[in-house]
């Protein structure tokens, strides 16, 4: 048995870059994975997913060339060669981390499955069946969530696709039925009907990214529409069966729908992978939902155990994942007392256009009592998008009266994600809202049009 100064289960976005960390200040680190490097950002997530999406927005643009005066007599979308192009992406980036991770030479990886005999102690199995253990003075969990399947009458046994297989597919779906209009859902499906496909999104709530305001929502429902994606609210799948396609039997306000489609995605969210890590031999605790329990550093019950990334219940961003592992490596190395409560956590929905988010929206403003100011710009009046026709959507900016300092924004927008980190800068940094509105921001951008929002706060 092998001791190590530190012990990491999961090579994802958090436990990567903290192996390199602690390698890198002369301490021995093992590394365990069962499956692959790169966890799910590079395998399942962020980099197939978003090279889907480029593949998604040329055939988008191909079709509207004429709007540009780009005459083409026609096009067509070969799923198999999309699949090649994702396939090359995620193998460069797996390689690329792979390479950088065995130059470290404090650094052991070990492939298999990661159980814990007790809180000091680590059994690892391979694919073969063998086994070892390991040793480790501080331990690190960074396993990551998985597909949530949920229990529906005859879905087991049918061939339904997750977020993970249903970019393994190489032909086109006919008519792709959604489960679950979240994030990933609604990615998929802009997705697959700018590929060619019928897509139909099945949805428990009353609306497209519940979470989101009310206007925001109502946007992007539009958008959805207008592009020819169905979909049904206050829905819940009942039964599925397949037979030369799926049949799914669905409760909807106005009674049982049956629908039919060549192929089913089960979008309906993600579970912490922490059910077979041999908890039980610790002291950790868990959440109802099976999340590891920490306090604001990422610690558990055990003093020297740190749990990371989703399966933590971080929120699941791989940005968030990867500054878990500077929190925990500052707490646990340097005894810096850097909080996960003292970051702002922004996101960005690859769907188009993007949604970006960053701090508060009016909904949590509202049920906080926290007092605003909200200005609004719709794109649709912004020179840069007239200029590339794309003026769908908008920017919102929610500011504090007093200070003037911004509390959050909404960026629905041609690359919103770039846009919403600018605001985020200016949010760390205190920038107030009126000095933004007055700022000589080159012309022609994007970004210019934050002189614009930032001039509708009244």
């Amino acid at each position: 048995m092998k001791n190590y100064d530190a012990v990491i289960l999961g090579a994802g976005q958090s436990g990567m870059p903290l192996a390199k960390k602690i390698s890198n200040i002369g301490l021995s680190v093992a590394l365990i994975e069962k499956r692959v490097i790169g966890g799910t950002c590079i395998n399942d997530g962020c980099s197939p997913t978003k090279t889907m999406v480029s593949s998604a927005r040329v055939a988008h643009l191909v079709s509207r060339a004429a709007d540009f005066g780009v005459i083409l007599p026609s096009y067509q979308v070969d799923q198999e060669i999309v699949k090649k192009r994702k396939d090359h992406i995620v193998t460069l980036f797996r390689g690329g981390a792979e390479k950088s991770l065995s130059k470290n030479e404090n650094i052991d990886i070990l492939m298999g499955t990661a159980a814990f005999k007790d809180s000091h102690t680590i059994e690892i199995t391979s694919s073969t069946g063998s086994t070892e253990t390991v040793k480790g003075k501080k331990i690190f969990i960074n396993t990551g969530s998985e597909p949530r399947i949920p229990e529906i009458d005859g879905l087991t046994g049918t061939p339904y696709l997750t977020s993970t297989t249903v970019m393994e597919l190489e032909e086109t779906p006919e008519h792709l039925l959604i489960m679950g209009g979240g994030y990933i859902g609604l990615e998929f499906a802009q997705m697959f009907r700018r590929f060619g496909s019928n897509v139909t999104i099945i949805d428990r709530a009353g609306r497209l990214v519940s979470k989101e305001d009310e206007d925001v929502c109502k946007e992007i429902s539009q958008i959805f529409s207008d592009e020819g994606i169905d979909t049904l609210f206050n829905s819940e799948v009942r039964k599925v069966t397949y037979q030369d396609g799926f049949t799914i039997i669905t409760k909807t306000p106005e009674g049982e729908k049956s629908l039919k489609g060549s192929h089913l995605l089960v979008a309906t969210g993600r579970i912490p992978s922490s059910a077979r890590l041999g908890l039980e031999n610790t002291q950790i605790k868990t959440t109802d939902k099976g999340f590891i329990r920490t306090d604001d550093f990422l610690k558990t019950a055990e003093n020297h155990i740190y749990a990371l990334g989703d399966v933590a219940g971080s929120a699941p961003f791989t940005h968030i994942a990867y500054h878990d592992a500077h929190i925990a490596f500052q707490h646990a190395y340097k005894g810096n007392g850097i909080s996960k409560k003292e970051r702002l956590v922004p996101y960005c929905v690859f769907i188009d256009p993007q949604l970006a988010r960053i701090g508060l929206n009016e909904q949590e403003a509202k049920d906080k009592g926290i007092p605003y100011k909200t200005g609004k710009f719709l794109m649709k009046h912004a020179g840069r998008t007239l200029e590339v026709d794309e003026t769908r959507g908008f920017f919102k900016v929610l500011v504090d009266p007093k200070s003037k300092k911004i509390l959050g924004a909404t960026i629905l927008s041609l690359d919103g994600g770039e846009i919403m980190a600018i605001l985020q800068m200016a949010m760390v940094g205190g920038v107030t809202y009126d000095t933004i509105a007055t700022l000589p921001i080159a012309h022609p951008t994007l970004a210019e049009s934050l002189n614009n929002l930032m001039g509708q706060i009244e």
